[in-house]
């Protein structure tokens, strides 16, 4: 069962009209702004190209994940916010920056040609393809929750709900 948190942002992220190409996004930047969770959304060459790699037909929602949330057992608080992590990571970023990148580059590095660097990086012309292809075919939902000491445990439930097929933790 939900919480009650969980359960509004699981219906916001599932929701495909929350979903915005990245040339539009962030549709509003205050909610941008906060920390939250995300939902990457696949077109139809997306679910198509990345289904044939991992062998299985996908769902229009590939991921979800969170920005912001607190360190734990450290309590280090996270600048992050919506935005930083979908733009400066996921989308700029490289793969050692962002789990999702590190899993949409291994999938596509044959098809994309993708040179891989020591460190679990990419070079330049690999890192601006990935971003390329990202922002061709995938869209992003967002769903802002303030609470940066409690985001991580919702991001669980949410992905453990939603069960997306390239996130990696919390699915069963």
């Amino acid at each position: 069962m939900l919480s009650r948190a969980a359960e509004v942002i699981v219906c916001r992220l599932s929701d495909t009209r929350s979903a915005v190409e990245l040339a539009r996004f962030p549709r509003d930047r205050n909610e941008a702004a906060r920390p939250g969770l995300y939902a990457w959304w696949g077109d139809e060459t997306a679910r198509d190209t990345l289904g044939v790699e991992v062998g299985t037909s996908l769902p229009p929602l590939l991921y979800a994940g969170q920005a912001g949330a607190t360190s734990w057992p450290s309590g280090k608080r996270s600048s992050a916010t919506l935005a930083s992590r979908i733009k400066q990571q996921h989308l700029r970023g490289n793969a050692r920056s962002s789990t999702f990148r590190l899993t949409i580059s291994a999938l596509l590095r044959n098809r994309l040609d993708l040179v891989a660097l020591s460190g679990g990086r990419l070079d330049s012309a690999s890192n601006q393809r990935v971003s390329e292809w990202i922002a061709g075919h995938l869209r992003v939902a967002i769903a802002p929750f303030d609470d940066r000491d409690t985001v991580a445990g919702i991001e669980a439930e949410v992905v453990a709900y939603l069960d997306p097929p390239l996130n990696l933790d919390h699915c069963p």
